[in-house]
């Protein structure tokens, strides 16, 4: 009998869903919802979590559709970036896990992936283009030089002498240090920021501040405390990274306003004059000083004037950048608030009918703007004297020659282009800057008085703008490629681009003069004790620096800690060296917030001084004094008041 052999078939599953089916689109939405937690994860287990930051860049340039080169596109998402860092910062200052890697990046790829989910975009970047490389480059150049000075200092000591040309330094560097150990907002939790930081940062506008404390928490892959000279170190180039990218801000937008006028030529002639002026004007003081959250505020607004002359072609882009900027600038400098919202309502005006397709996202934005914008604003009056210190500092003398030559050049390339669109709108902007200077002239012209400290700040506002403004020059001259009359009609195409370049490179050279660059002499210079020269040309040649004041704060530092609850103060016979010294000196240990009754409102000169100090601090007080001059001053204190030795001690410093 013949046996025959059955084939057994297995039954068949259920057939694989097409592409594009909901259940498949759910299982990626699953897995790249797993990777934005794990990628973080590993990223901070491998201590590579600083790349995290350029990965959310990259990624949400490539999610907007809007902007025409790769850089319009990494601006704009800066710049929603930005805002939505600061508006972040309350929800980080409110959950247990303060400032940490993993569930900010965590958090910040699920939103970017419900968004790619709710629109249907997959990241999609612009490739790169030549005309990119003039702002970035521009940006960097002026970043490395005026980081130069501590580049080449070599050590703590050595950095310290810059740093300490700006007391500003100490209180930012206290600011972004407390919101790493608090894991927020100071203001959030003013008890636990009361030793860090002094009192008047708790209620400062602090948008810089909390991002560079978490971009300094993504590059270390650590929320640990940093040791005196690394977190020194590493906020000095956040300082000079914020001067990089207002650089950045205004050759761009002075790139976006030229637009169409722009050639090669002329584009290397405009950043190259434009970053100049930087250099060259008192923008410069920036580093010098130390003013971190005004180039930040200053940037987010010069990104506004480009963005509302020229709007971005998707509304609904437009819509976010700009609510995003007001934020920012609410929270990192409300100075310029006033301008901001003139420049929004001239906007919403003049825009009406386009934004009338989004009602809903510009509703949505509108509100959250309208509430996040002016907290830090309603907070510091409500809980500071912030109205009382406009009149305060130091009296401001502008070179107004400089402006005026600025406002002249820039004021004939608008009538050469009062026709075009964006021209008229950059003109309203630019009255904008100049009336909210006026006003401040014309506030202190009323008290009698010379204009004050922030007096100047409008100025440096005006400045920016006036910058923004220089590419209409380019309307002045005949378009790329046409024969000029009068020329010979046979010339080559290549003859008539070297002699564009050439006249490029002419300009370029003649504002690298005209901003004092090689020397020192150009239009913004002032005079700096017995020289005029510029603030940037006085801070390279290091006359600005403070040696003596660093070596002292240096051999402070190297004193073993006082015990918890004593005030460290250094005491010199040398008029406000020891106020200064004991400012970094209290940065510098994290104590600045515990310190400052020993710090501030008090006279700088010796003896007064340490009588002062010991009057306004009720605890241990532990003076180290200079040299034996200055030991002596203490000791005359406990002398004549022997009561004091229970809790003031002096020591000398090697």
């Amino acid at each position: 009998m013949q046996s025959q052999s059955a084939t057994v078939v297995a039954p068949a599953g259920p057939p694989e869903p097409p592409p594009g089916h909901p259940a498949r689109r759910a299982r990626r939405l699953v897995g790249w919802l797993a990777a934005a937690w794990v990628g973080p994860l590993l990223a901070y287990a491998a201590g590579l979590a600083g790349l995290l930051p350029l990965v959310l860049l990259g990624l949400t340039a490539g999610l907007l559709r809007g902007g025409r080169t790769l850089l319009d596109r990494l601006v704009l998402a800066g710049a929603l970036l930005a805002g939505a860092t600061c508006a972040a910062g309350l929800l980080f200052s409110a959950w247990p896990w303060g400032l940490h890697p993993v569930p900010v990046a965590g958090t910040a790829l699920t939103v970017l992936l419900g968004i790619a989910a709710a629109t249907g975009r997959r990241p999609r970047l612009p490739r790169p283009v030549a005309a990119d490389a003039l702002p970035v480059g521009a940006a960097l150049l002026a970043a490395v030089a005026m980081a130069w000075p501590y580049l080449r200092a070599g050590d703590l000591a050595g950095r310290l002498a810059y740093a300490m040309t700006g007391e500003d330094n100490s209180r930012h560097l206290a600011t972004v240090e407390g919101i790493r150990a608090v894991g927020g907002y100071l203001f959030t939790d003013p008890q636990a920021a009361a030793r860090i930081a002094p009192e008047p940062m708790v209620w400062y506008p602090q948008g810089f501040h909390l991002t560079a404390a978490l971009l300094d928490t993504f590059l270390r892959s650590s929320t640990a405390p940093a040791g005196p000279a690394d977190a020194l170190d590493h906020y000095l180039g956040w300082s000079v990274g914020a001067w990089g990218l207002l650089v950045l801000a205004v050759t761009w937008a002075a790139h976006r306003l030229a637009g169409p006028q722009l050639d090669p030529p002329r584009a290397l002639a405009l950043t190259g004059a434009v970053t100049a002026a930087c250099l060259g004007s008192e923008l410069a003081r920036f580093v010098v000083y130390g003013y971190p959250g005004e180039s930040l505020g200053l940037a987010a607004t010069v990104l506004l004037v480009a963005v509302t002359c020229r709007p971005v072609a998707r509304t609904g882009t437009q819509v976010a950048v700009v609510g995003a900027l007001c934020v920012t600038v609410g929270f990192a400098y409300l100075m310029f608030l006033p301008v901001v919202a003139a420049l929004v309502a001239a906007w919403l005006v003049r825009d009406r009918r386009r934004l009338r397709h989004r009602p809903r996202l510009l509703v949505a934005v509108a509100l959250v703007a309208a509430v996040l914008t002016p907290l830090p604003a309603v907070a510091g009056l409500l809980r500071t004297d912030q109205v009382d210190n406009v009149a305060t500092g130091g009296g401001v003398f502008p070179r107004y020659d400089a402006f005026l030559a600025l406002a002249g050049l820039v004021g004939a390339g608008l009538v050469a282009g009062r026709r075009l669109p964006v021209w008229r709108r950059y003109a309203g902007a630019l009255a904008a800057a100049g009336v909210f200077a006026a006003g401040f002239l014309l506030y202190f012209r009323a008290l009698s008085t010379d204009p004050r400290y922030y007096y100047g700040k409008t100025l440096h506002l005006l400045l920016a703008v006036l910058l923004v403004g220089a590419g209409a020059l380019a309307l002045l001259l005949p378009p790329p490629g046409r024969t000029v009359p009068g020329s010979r009609a046979g010339g080559g195409a290549g003859r008539r681009a070297g002699a564009r370049w050439a006249v490029a490179v002419a300009v370029l050279l003649a504002c690298v003069g005209a901003a004092g660059l090689p020397r020192g002499t150009g239009l913004f210079a002032q005079p700096f004790g017995n020289r005029v020269t510029t603030w940037a040309a006085a801070w390279w040649s290091g006359s600005l620096a403070r040696p003596g004041p660093a070596a002292l704060t240096v051999r402070a530092l190297a004193r073993p800690p006082a015990a918890p609850g004593t005030v460290t103060v250094v005491v010199s016979d040398r008029r406000r060296e020891g106020y200064l010294v004991t400012l970094f000196v209290s940065t510098l240990q994290g104590t600045a917030g515990a310190s400052g009754a020993a710090v501030y409102r008090l006279p700088l000169a010796e003896p007064a001084r340490s009588a002062a100090v010991v009057a306004a601090v009720p605890g241990p007080i532990r003076f180290l004094a200079a040299d034996a001059a200055a030991a002596r001053i203490v000791e005359d204190l406990l002398a004549a008041r022997p009561e004091l030795r229970a809790r003031v001690s002096v020591e000398r410093l090697p």
